[in-house]
Formats: structure tokens, C-alpha cells, sequence
């Protein structure tokens, strides 16, 4: 019976390469830049917002903000069901639908980080205005009294 003997230098290459495969850093995202885009745009849309002084004006614009979001979600989806029906008249079906769920991803992220900006505005809008009520409630009433 023949006995296998091992080389080292081939056992080192099996252990080294093992290590390199483990130690390897994950793939950069590819959306990254992307996403980054996506929310520099909603701040700028927050940035619109009316100034803390005009409170009358912000309830519209959050109105117009989010029913302008609604819309464009809405006309997302619609873009999305007519070219998955498309997809399923070609030849390569998977890589069309995977294509246009790409494409619908990349506009529901924009939307949704718009929808994150504008739901900030209000939040902050609204904490600040709790705030003023809080600090004019425990202000000194001058009333005369000591």
C-alpha cells in the first residue's frame, strides 16, 4: 500500500489562500453613491421648508410635499407594472423584471429619503414648539408676587 505524503509548500498554499478568502474585505456597494445622492437631494428639499417663523405656511408645504411624494410613488409603481408586463413578452424575462425592480428601487429609495426629510421637518418643527410652550408655561408670571 503506497502511503500519500504531503509536500509543505502545498499544504502552506492551501492554508494561505484559506486565509486571503477569509480576510477578504465585502465587495464595495455599488448603490452607494447613489444613496448618498438621494439624501443630499432630500435635505436640499428640506431646506425649502418655510422658516420656523411662518408656522401658517409649513402645513401646506408638508400637504404639497408628501401628496407630491404620493403621486410620484404612485406613477412609480404604475411605470413598474407596465414594464413587468413587457418583461414577460421577451425572451429573457428574469433579467428584464430584475432590471425594472432596479429600476423601481432606485426611485422608491429617492422618494422614501425625501419622505425622511419632510417627516424631519415637521418633527423638529413640532418639538420646537413644544418647547416654547413648556419654557412659557414655567416662566415667571408677573403678578407682583414673591
Amino acid at each position: 500500500m503506497k502511503r500519500l505524503t504531503l509536500r509543505p509548500w502545498w499544504l502552506l498554499m492551501v492554508c494561505a489562500s484559506a486565509l486571503a478568502a477569509c480576510s477578504s474585505a465585502p465587495p464595495p456597494d455599488p448603490r452607494a453613491d447613489q444613496r448618498a445622492a438621494d439624501a443630499a437631494a432630500a435635505q436640499a428639499l428640506a431646506a425649502t421648508a418655510p422658516p420656523e417663523s411662518d408656522a401658517e405656511a409649513l402645513q401646506p408645504w408638508l400637504d404639497t410635499q408628501r401628496a407630491r411624494i404620493e403621486a410620484a410613488q404612485k406613477a412609480a409603481l404604475q411605470r413598474f407594472e407596465v414594464a413587468e408586463k413587457a418583461c414577460w413578452q421577451r425572451f429573457a424575462v428574469n433579467a428584464c423584471v430584475r432590471q425594472a425592480r432596479l429600476q423601481r428601487r432606485v426611485v422608491q429609495d429617492r422618494l422614501r429619503q425625501e419622505e425622511l426629510a419632510v417627516n424631519e421637518v415637521e418633527r423638529q418643527r413640532r418639538t420646537a414648539a413644544r418647547l416654547r410652550q413648556l419654557q412659557d408655561k414655567q416662566a415667571p408670571k408677573g403678578d407682583g408676587k414673591p
